[in-house]
């Protein structure tokens, strides 16, 4: 594993630890959901599932465009990790096209308070 894709594992990791804190853990508890976070640049897209709210393992696969998880992030580790560094905000790389999100919009808008 290259260091950065170390740092975007890191990352997902990150986030996914948001989901324990008491302040979402409230939030997110009905939330029974298959999330994954995909990179073209390593053809590989890292995929938890949600238990009330709760991630599970993190579990690496190469990037299968025919399946289908709850919620999907596409993005590269350049944008991803500006993102979780604060240096790009995770609005403009959507509107940017940078960063594509699919699911059910209320689960996205769920899913913002923790980017």
């Amino acid at each position: 594993m290259s260091d950065t894709e170390g740092q975007v594992v890191n990352g997902i990791n990150k986030v996914l630890g948001k989901l324990s804190k008491e302040e979402n853990k409230k939030r997110f508890k009905k939330w029974n959901k298959t999330v994954a976070f995909s990179f073209k640049e390593f053809n590989k897209t890292w995929t938890t599932t949600l238990t009330a709210g709760l991630p599970g393992e993190l579990t690496e696969e190469p990037i299968d465009k025919s399946k289908k998880y709850d919620i999907l992030l596409i993005t590269d580790s350049k944008t991803w990790l500006g993102v979780l560094n604060k240096e790009i905000k995770a609005m403009s790389a959507f509107t940017a096209g940078d960063l594509k999100i699919k699911g059910k919009m209320v689960d996205l808008l769920k899913l913002k308070k923790v980017l």
